[in-house]
């Protein structure tokens, strides 16, 4: 099987880190709403079939709370296509190294029923017969720093980023993200559960929220959670409002990030509509 590089990769990542934007000047909601959902072309991507949200975890899972997450964006979001099934893989299954003994694929035939839309995660064993695998579309990495980096490594994660995690610094959950004509193929979430630092509720939040197809921080906004300086929002309301607008009936993988904008002021309150200078 082709390694899971060769696929189409998006340049869309995003990171928890300190408050480096909290003095940036607000720019208009419609404007914040074009930074979020925009990839690197001007378009818009999401998900067109049911991913599967694997878990790979050293410790405490956080179950209740990824399931919470998983329900409230499959009841709120109308059109999103759900998170097809949760799956968790606790790594104290696996008593070998991780480098030079995991592998992560996408094949470009079948497999399990689904045609080069799900990731094989392969931790080989001492003989064939031991060993383990599990399969995902979206996969959360809640482990210590060296793991963290070695499935970096291992699914191709973006350099800059992961190098800033590797280093330990304020840099404490990321993600990746790879596409095929604007549709989402594959995400992977980072989080350092070493660091005693590290706001792993929110991490989990803000970067599967991302993973979905918001794509982008907005600097300086103070509706959005995607931010850039991981402060916690008591009313998420206008996250799930961003996602409905992207996950439309109205909208399609490709369209221009603009028309997401114009869905989203149709949809949010009087009250934010009316301080929203749209160009």
């Amino acid at each position: 099987m082709p390694p899971i590089f060769r696929l189409c990769a998006l340049s869309v990542l995003c990171f928890l880190s300190s408050p480096i934007a909290a003095f940036a000047q607000e720019k208009p909601i419609y404007d914040q709403v074009v930074d979020i959902v925009a990839s690197e072309t001007g378009t818009i991507r999401r998900w067109a079939y049911p991913p599967k949200l694997t878990v790979i975890h050293s410790g405490d899972p956080h179950s209740d709370l990824i399931h919470g997450l998983v329900d409230m964006v499959n009841l709120r979001i109308p059109n999103f296509p759900g998170v097809g099934e949760v799956e968790f893989f606790d790594l104290a299954r696996y008593n070998r190294r991780l480098a030079g003994n995991t592998q992560f694929r996408m094949p470009t035939k079948d497999y399990n029923g689904v045609e080069g839309s799900i990731v094989r995660a392969l931790f080989q064993g001492e003989a064939e017969d031991q060993d383990l695998s599990v399969t995902g579309s979206i996969f959360i990495f809640l482990t210590g720093l060296e793991n963290g980096i070695t499935f970096g490594a291992l699914t191709q994660s973006n350099q800059r980023l992961s190098r800033q995690f590797a280093e330990g610094g304020e840099t404490r959950c990321y993600f990746n993200l790879m596409s095929l004509r604007d549709e989402l193929r594959a995400g992977f979430i980072f989080i350092n559960t070493e660091d005693a630092q590290t706001p792993v509720a929110e991490c989990i939040y803000e970067e599967f929220m991302q993973t979905l197809g918001l794509l982008n921080d907005s600097h300086g906004s103070s509706i959005f959670t995607f931010d850039n300086t991981g402060t916690v929002r008591e009313d998420r309301n206008p996250d799930f409002r961003l996602l409905e607008a992207l996950y439309s009936d109205q909208i399609a993988p490709g369209d221009d990030a603009q028309r997401v904008a114009d869905l989203y002021l149709n949809i949010a309150p009087a009250d934010v509509v009316e301080v929203a200078d749209k160009p």
